[in-house]
């Protein structure tokens, strides 16, 4: 039997909606994010997914609340956002101001730079590679976890590098299927 991955970015949350770096923070979905989600369910509806995985935070676990019964969610620490460090729950535009674009957009986007006592996006890839790793070897296989995760699982896959994942976005409330 194949194995397909279904990555989905939560849907619409709080901090996303006020353009702030989330990170480790955990704001909840807003009334526009579940509607997306259920957006999303019906999209996903007709897929019998074998094994569901959601991100600890609430933004992902209620978003795969909403695409599937709750008790077939195995949550996994592993699979969380990437932590933003001194840049959580700071406005993204205040914080280009401040660290200049080159500074902002390295950090932001690259694979190396990391914000201020936070992860870089190499770092995330580390994390979540041993998750990847013990993931089934069939069936459908829904993961609901963040952006910047989901773009470093991008380049553990070969569908970006580490210099083309700075241009790769993933909207919120979407999904990659590999």
């Amino acid at each position: 039997m194949n194995r397909t991955l279904w990555f989905v970015r939560h849907a619409q949350s709080e901090y996303n909606q006020k353009k702030l770096f989330t990170g480790w923070h955990d704001p909840p979905l807003t009334e526009h994010g579940i509607t997306m989600a259920g957006e999303l369910k019906k999209e996903l509806d007709k897929v019998n997914f074998s094994h569901i995985y959601s991100s600890p935070l609430r933004r992902a676990h209620q978003t795969a609340k909403i695409l599937v019964d709750e008790d077939r969610i195995i949550v996994d620490d592993r699979i969380k956002e990437r932590s933003y460090g001194d840049w959580s729950e700071k406005n993204k535009d205040q914080v280009k101001d401040v660290e200049g674009e080159d500074g902002y957009r390295a950090a932001r986007r690259g694979w190396h730079t990391s914000p201020p006592n936070g992860e870089s996006l190499k770092d995330v890839s580390e994390r979540v590679k041993p998750f990847l790793e013990e993931l089934p070897n069939s069936g459908n296989i829904l993961i609901v976890s963040h952006g910047n995760t989901i773009r470093a699982i991008s380049v553990l896959f070969g569908i970006n590098t580490t210099d083309s994942v700075s241009l790769y976005e993933l909207k919120v409330g979407t999904y990659l299927k590999i």
